[in-house]
């Protein structure tokens, strides 16, 4: 029987259906009785994804294709138009001409093929008396288009009867179908050495085979699929699972804990509902899995598991071992990933909307393009240590909740922090430059060494926030509230501050030139030594603010509640521009009106 820990040596080989094949899959389905795709990959253990992708000429593996081929009672090699007189619509063509076989040493098409795998063939004849051949290549086919090319190769030296029919598991078998003479002389050349290679293949062996022996051959169930029925009715007990192929498997629902599955092939299987608690699932493949709803709290998944695309929604993943995992584009929304260590895993572009992240470790995980749209992160930990760097740029963050989350040296430019909550959160010298952080909440936030610069914090609530010498500059704060907050000696210049209420902000030393103070409450503020040369305060309430040692140079007052004339005649002698506008007439004060 073959070692089911052993790669699988055609696994890289990927088949897709001619548009001929699937219409003839579609007529037998339905004479079948299967009644829909969901039924046949059902009754054939096979993921639902897979079967459509079969329908959907999209290219999957050798072994689901020839099982969905023998569930409908079809030759996969018909199906695949390998064996028709058109092939192109199943096998891609890379621009090269047809092989020519290689003879006593010389070489017509040389391909160097260093790979010890051996590909064995067996030959079938067109004429009424066939027989078979067993033929061993050394190399490895990983492409349907190496099949046909092998196959010309054969017929050019060989006799034009004889066809590939099959590829065996064990080693890398092809099985060829020809006349009793074409076969023969195929046999004749290679023992004698005439032909050495085949399309850029050394031959290593070639054995006639008799039918009984060929049918045997097509007749077993490969121990793959027979592993599958059996995890699928008797479950997993006692197994030994390290390594195995089950690539493209449905195992929906199966209890697999504690079972040891480190480098196993799951890649683009069904394990929706599937229960893994405490599994070794160490360097397994997952990529493209369908995951949704398993259990998976407390599974090992560390030492770089693969779960690129694989589909985690609303699977619990609680305390769960993720460490250097990849899941680029992996769907987690809804998952609940609280306490589950996500360190240096990389979730680019993965879809995390709604997933609990809570007392998560993600120290060096790369969410760059992630989408964490009112994910819970409260107590997140997401700081910069050691050598660790957490990208979470573009990262849609809106509505998070990033309560107490470390996230010092982190790069948030450009995302997308509307509505988060980021109170007592640490974003000490964090890149937040060009990010929307309108309405969002910071009570309490550290901000030092943090860059705003281009920030979109309209609406945010700021209020006792310690943003002294923040870069600041060109930021929209339109309506936020810094009530108590501390600007001192920040950059403001050309930021947008209207309607923003800042009663009682400490922006003394701070730079506010060109900034847009129109209509904002700054009630009690302390604009002491602070730089307002060319910032507009228009209709913005000035009441008992401290302008006394402001630089004022082309500041642009009017209609300012609070400010008597007294301080009026002051900021003009300074180089303050005032407009009053009493119903439709306007009057410009200057200081060379005075």
């Amino acid at each position: 029987m073959t070692d089911l820990s052993q790669e699988n040596p055609y696994k890289t080989l990927t088949i897709t259906a001619s548009s001929n094949g699937v219409d003839k899959a579609k007529a037998a389905l339905t004479k079948l009785d299967f009644e829909s795709e969901s039924n046949l990959a059902k009754s054939q253990g096979l993921s639902d994804s897979i079967v459509t992708k079969f329908f959907n000429f999209k290219p999957i593996q050798l072994d689901s294709f020839k099982r969905i081929c023998q569930a409908l009672k079809l030759k996969w090699i018909e199906i695949a138009g390998i064996a028709e007189e058109n092939p192109s619509e199943a096998v891609s063509t890379n621009g090269q001409d047809s092989e020519a076989v290689s003879t006593n040493g010389q070489d017509a098409h040389s391909t160097d093929r260093s790979s010890s795998e051996l590909v064995e063939v067996t030959v079938i004849d067109r004429q009424p008396e066939t027989i078979n051949a067993s033929i061993v290549l050394t190399g490895d086919i990983d492409s349907a288009e190496l099949l046909k090319r092998i196959e010309s190769s054969l017929q050019n030296s060989s006799g034009e009867t004889i066809k590939i029919s099959d590829i065996k598991r064990d080693s890398i078998q092809l099985i060829l179908e020809g006349s009793k003479q074409d076969i023969e002389r195929l046999v004749s050349q290679i023992k004698s050495g005439e032909v050495t290679e085949l399309s850029g293949f050394p031959v290593q062996d070639i054995q006639i085979l008799n039918k009984t022996s060929e049918d045997d051959q097509n007749n077993e169930l490969d121990p793959k699929w027979r592993l599958v029925e059996e995890i699928a009715s008797c479950g997993t007990l006692r197994r030994k699972l390290k390594g195995v192929d089950l690539s493209d498997a449905d195992l929906s629902g199966a209890d697999l804990s504690g079972v040891d599955l480190s480098g196993a092939d799951l890649s683009g299987a069904n394990l929706s509902g599937a229960y893994f608690k405490g599994t070794n699932l160490n360097s397994v493949n997952l990529r493209g899995a369908n995951l949704s709803d398993a259990n998976l709290k407390g599974a090992y998944l560390n030492d770089h598991a693969k779960l690129s695309d694989a589909n985690l929604s609303g699977a619990n993943l609680k305390g769960a071992k993720l460490y250097a995992t990849d899941l680029r584009r992996a769907n987690l929304k809804g998952a609940h990933l609280k306490g589950a260590d996500l360190s240096l895993a990389n979730l680019r572009g993965a879809h995390l909307k709604g997933a609990d992240l809570k007392g998560a470790e993600l120290r060096g995980t790369n969410l760059s393009d992630a989408d964490l749209t009112d994910a819970k992160l409260r107590g997140a930990k997401l700081t910069n240590s050691r050598n660790y760097f957490i990208n979470l740029r573009g990262t849609n963050l809106s509505g998070a909740d990033l309560t107490d989350a470390l996230l010092s040296s982190a790069d948030l430019s450009g995302a997308n922090l509307s509505r988060a909550n980021l109170s007592r959160a640490n974003l000490n010298s964090s890149d937040l430059s060009g990010a929307d952080l309108s309405g969002a909440y910071f009570k309490g936030t550290n901000f030092i060494g943090a860059d705003f610069s281009g920030s979109n914090l309209n609406g945010a609530n700021l209020s006792d926030a310690d943003l002294s010498s923040r870069d600041l500059s060109g930021a929209n704060l339109s309506d936020a509230c810094l009530i108590n907050a501390n600007l001192y000696s920040a950059d403001l210049s050309d930021a947008s501050l209207i309607g923003a209420c800042l009663t009682n902000a400490n922006l003394s030393s701070a730079d506010l030139s060109s900034a847009d103070l129109k209509g904002a409450n700054l009630n009690h503020a302390n604009f002491s030594s602070t730089d307002l040369s060319d910032a507009n305060l228009k209709s913005a309430d000035l009441t008992d603010a401290k302008l006394s040692p402001a630089i004022v140079d082309n500041t642009q007052f009017g209609d300012n509640p609070g400010l008597d004339e007294s301080i009026k005649d002051d900021l003009i002698k300074r180089g303050a521009m005032f407009e009053d506008v009493p119903g439709d007439n306007s009057e410009s004060v200057t200081p060379s009106e005075r």
